[in-house]
């Protein structure tokens, strides 16, 4: 009976020192001052448009990751993302005739970033780095961590050497040590650089990598900093993504809105669902409307349901956000204010064209072209639009 409940009593205390281990890594995992909400962390070891999901990073900056089992025979196109033992360790660069890899026929995949999402979008990334408060730099003293999934086991030790100069400059021995144990499923290697070599030409000055180890680990080091890299406009990003969850206009919505006039201007044409160079969506009506040698081409873009239209529409934003005008040899470009709307001109007065480009009622981007109207004649025209009432049909 004692025997038992000493066997109980060190089960007990192992699970309380892994749980307790498994809390103070987990809790090292944290980006400070974080405030961009919960973002999902994925890789990309087989292109951009195949990332998989590695974790995610909790509202207060707490970092999990959870590698998942991949099956190489069942990625379409896997075969193109692989690498070989041998190019991890230097490849035909790696001249160390005592370098030793117990098995050369593992199908390793590197990752070398892990990329933040928010709605399905990619907003930025998180490196590990033993450098404080910046992205890791490979020229600078440190290190960080890559992850390496392999389909089989294998070791593989290996010290390369290479020649590095320039003029009378420099003059040095670039060496890197590796030391890899690989296991079936996802590893960790850490990337430190030990040494540095400085160099100073006249004025000009740098640093070149002297010396490298590259080995595998199984916990990440207490050490090891989170650095967020953010490159995402969080208004902008609501902002498609409140225009993807809409429902487009129909084609019956269209048809019963299209008006007949813009001013003096009469409608001669119309097409809805039209295929238009650099529009990526057909969820649209293009309207022609003409008055002797006066034409107006009219194309009203839904955003809704797309995201390459929700682009669209952001960047349109993006671009009329600010006063500019540039001066052409045949007239101008600017993006200004018309009344309260934010639009971008181009205007050729040589030839009486007037390009009029802008967002309306939050979720349309309105492209008008006319001949022999100038701009504010335009702009007085397209205020008569109403494009509210596709909205309540």
């Amino acid at each position: 009976m004692k025997s038992k409940i000493g066997v109980l009593f060190l089960f007990v205390c192992t699970l309380f020192q892994f749980v307790v281990a498994q809390k103070t890594q987990n809790t090292s995992l944290k980006i400070n001052n974080y405030t961009k909400g919960e973002l999902e962390i994925k890789a990309i070891p087989f292109g951009y448009e195949n990332p998989i999901s590695v974790g995610k990073i909790t509202a207060d900056g707490t970092i999990h990751l959870n590698w998942s089992e991949l099956d190489l025979s069942k990625i379409e196109g896997s075969e193109n993302y692989v690498t070989s033992i041998q190019q991890l360790t230097g490849g035909t660069f790696c001249k160390d005739s005592s370098a030793t890899i117990t098995n050369e026929n593992v199908k390793p995949v590197l990752v070398e970033t892990l990329f933040l999402y928010k709605y399905d979008q990619q907003v930025g990334a998180v490196i590990p780095s033993t450098q404080k408060n910046q992205e890791h730099n490979n020229k600078q003293l440190g290190s960080t961590i890559y992850w390496v999934y392999s389909d089989n086991e294998t070791t593989a030790k290996a010290n390369c050497s290479k020649k590095l100069a320039w003029e009378d400059v420099y003059s040095f021995n670039e060496t890197t040590a590796y030391n890899l144990q690989l296991k079936n499923g996802w590893n960790m290697i850490l990337n430190t650089l030990l040494e540095k070599e400085d160099w100073v030409d006249g004025t000009e000055k740098g640093s070149l990598p002297k010396s490298i180890t590259k080995t595998s680990i199984t916990e990440i080091p207490d050490t090891m900093h989170w650095y967020l890299k953010y490159w995402a406009n969080d208004e902008f990003l609501e902002i498609e993504h409140q225009l993807v969850m809409l429902t487009p206009i129909t084609k019956e919505v269209y048809e019963n809105w299209v008006p007949k006039k813009l001013g003096n201007l009469k409608r001669t044409s119309y097409e809805i669902g039209k295929t238009i160079e650099r529009m990526p969506t057909t969820n649209n009506v293009a309207l022609i409307f003409e008055n002797g040698a006066k034409v107006i081409d009219l194309t009203i873009v839904d955003c809704a349901d797309s995201q390459e239209a929700a682009s669209t529409f952001t960047l349109m934003q993006d671009m009329a956000s600010r006063d500019w005008n540039d001066t052409t040899d045949t007239g101008y470009k600017s993006a200004s204010k018309m009344d309260d709307t934010r639009v971008i001109v181009d205007y050729n007065e040589k030839d009486a064209k007037t390009l009029v480009t802008y967002n309306a009622n939050n979720r349309f981007v309105v492209k008008a072209e006319a001949n022999n109207i100038t701009p504010e004649e335009l702009w007085e025209h397209l205020k008569t639009l109403h494009l509210e009432t596709l909205l309540k049909e």
